[in-house]
């Protein structure tokens, strides 16, 4: 089953110039692997290489992961959209190791992820803390379990999944 990883973070400015490149090179903007990897476990029996190109027609929207230094900031604005199946745990593995070079506040929002068969996401919140909440069922009653009632209530959903 696919997971799909959509976030978006700044880099500190003292980021070593190896994680940039080895985001680059995750993200297929630099086709030059890296000599050395670091030593994480992201980096070790899992797809690290191909996770942040990955695609599948399981989600709407384009996968579009990209890095680029920010010249009015001087930081590295980091864009991530893809999806893969996700069987190594590779997306705590990622966010466990990108942490410590974010730049941002704890308890700043950075992205969710989503498995395929499920509308509710997991928010990623920094550092490393992910939050699956649930639907209220004071707001959707038995919708919050009932896909059917979901199609039914949203129309719009129904019309381009076909009728149930």
């Amino acid at each position: 089953m696919y997971t799909e990883l959509n976030c978006a973070f700044a880099l500190s400015k003292n980021t070593p110039q190896q994680i940039v490149d080895l985001l680059l090179y995750m993200t297929g903007q630099s086709s030059t692997e890296p000599a050395t990897l670091p030593p994480h476990p992201l980096f070790g029996d899992t797809r690290w290489d191909s996770m942040l190109r990955g695609a599948s027609a399981y989600f709407d929207g384009d996968s579009h992961s990209t890095v680029r230094l920010d010249e009015f900031s001087g930081k590295h604005r980091v864009t991530i959209r893809c999806n893969f199946k996700n069987y190594d745990d590779e997306i705590r593995r990622f966010i466990d190791w990108i942490t410590p070079h974010i730049d941002s506040l704890p308890g700043d929002f950075i992205g969710y992820t989503r498995y395929e068969d499920t509308e509710l996401p997991t928010l990623l919140y920094h550092p490393r803390l992910f939050i699956t909440p649930q639907i209220p069922e004071e707001i959707f009653g038995a919708a919050a379990r009932e896909v059917d009632w979901w199609t039914t209530a949203t129309p719009h959903r129904r019309d381009m999944e076909g009728k149930k």
